[in-house]
């Protein structure tokens, strides 16, 4: 892959501090600001402010969250074990949609419960926590250069895409996950152009993929999000990207269920719509195989709620909603399976039935989730 892609570190551990530092994805585009802290209230808060967001992010959060617990602790192996179950808990709950916060934690938790069976001083168990921290960075941008490779595939010239929220570097490190494909095509001279929406009330959209891709330099037009059913037919696209927070693969018919950012679904709707005319709206997703959840249902998945006020006042402040009027703020949706055309992860794609093409994918070498 040329080297010309751009590639910010949107967060990293930094060792001569012993402190986690971060991009804040809130002041984007504004301004680029990088903030440190060691501090586990301090990253919770960064968590749930969306400073810190986006599902593969949100896994090396919660790994360095909790190599950081296990680095404040106290000399003691079985303190340092008692602190990282105890407070590793707080930080997997600080948003409870996105599996792969959990799934950081749990990897780090795991290490170091090792670490302490096996007799290891305290000073190794941290340094192994911060170590198995870093392991989950190193594979995850390794994945996002794997689903590039895989999904550029599928994106030819002359192709108009349309995106919704934040799925690139910024949530995902390396190329990201919906924008992998596109910024790999970029990179080998395939020529497209690319429709994001708003993605309201937070516009990750419009001020953060937007942003990335720009960068890189393809053509991009940010629209409102109740734009894109009539500019999917008018300026003919031919597929939807998107990444993932969450994708059941319980080998049931639920599996290739799709969680991810609240507008994900509409989008679906309107490509089946499309496709129904003939004009061959395809719905793909991107997400490494830490995003892919082989043991939950419907049922048990739990969609986040946020706090009305990013739906009541626009970014400057102004207030919108009438004083007295209801709010309904989920930050994600549901997509079903059969709107789903494919599912790219760094081990392949996945295609219907996906009760039988997931397990397929989660059994390879490499994967991050087991069955």
């Amino acid at each position: 892959m040329k080297k010309t892609l751009t590639h910010v570190v949107p967060i990293r551990w930094d060792d001569r501090k012993s402190e986690i530092v971060w991009l804040d994805n809130a002041q984007i585009p504004w301004k680029e600001t990088y903030i440190s802290s060691r501090d586990l209230d301090r990253l919770i808060k960064a968590i749930k402010g969306l400073e810190i967001r986006g599902a593969p992010i949100l896994g090396e959060a919660g790994a360095y969250g909790t190599a950081m617990i296990a680095n404040n602790s106290s000399n003691s192996a079985e303190t340092i074990l008692k602190d990282v179950m105890r407070l590793g808990s707080r930080l997997a709950d600080a948003r409870p949609t996105a599996v792969n916060l959990s799934w950081g934690v749990h990897r780090i938790q795991d290490s170091v419960r090792r670490a302490v069976e096996n007799g290891e001083k305290p000073v190794n168990i941290k340094e192994l926590a911060i170590s198995e921290a870093k392991k989950v960075q190193e594979e995850n941008v390794s994945a996002t250069h794997k689903i590039g490779e895989q999904g550029k595939r599928l994106i030819h010239d002359g192709d108009v895409l349309v995106t919704v929220c934040n799925a690139g570097t910024l949530a995902c490190d390396g190329l990201g996950t919906s924008t992998a494909p596109m910024r790999a095509a970029w990179a080998d001279g395939i020529r497209f152009r690319v429709l994001v929406t708003y993605t309201a009330p937070l516009y990750q959209g419009a001020r953060l993929t937007a942003w990335e891709l720009n960068k890189d330099g393809i053509p991009v037009n940010v629209i409102t999000d109740n734009m894109a059913g009539h500019l999917m037919r008018e300026e003919k696209a031919t597929a939807v990207w998107a990444g993932a927070d969450r994708i059941l693969g319980n080998k049931g018919a639920e599996s290739g269920t799709v969680y991810n950012k609240i507008g994900t679904y509409g989008l679906a709707l309107m490509a089946d719509s499309l496709r129904r005319e003939g004009t061959g709206v395809n719905m793909y997703v991107a997400a490494p195989t830490s995003t892919i959840d082989p043991r939950s249902t419907v049922q048990d998945v739990k969609i986040e709620q946020r706090k009305p006020k990013e739906v009541e006042y626009l970014f400057n402040g102004v207030r919108i909603v009438p004083e007295g009027v209801g709010v309904l703020n989920p930050a994600f949706d549901r997509t079903p399976p059969n709107l789903v055309s494919a599912i790219v992860t760094e081990l392949g794609i996945a295609k219907q039935p996906y009760n039988a093409s997931i397990p397929a994918l989660l059994a390879k070498e490499g994967s991050m989730v087991k069955l």
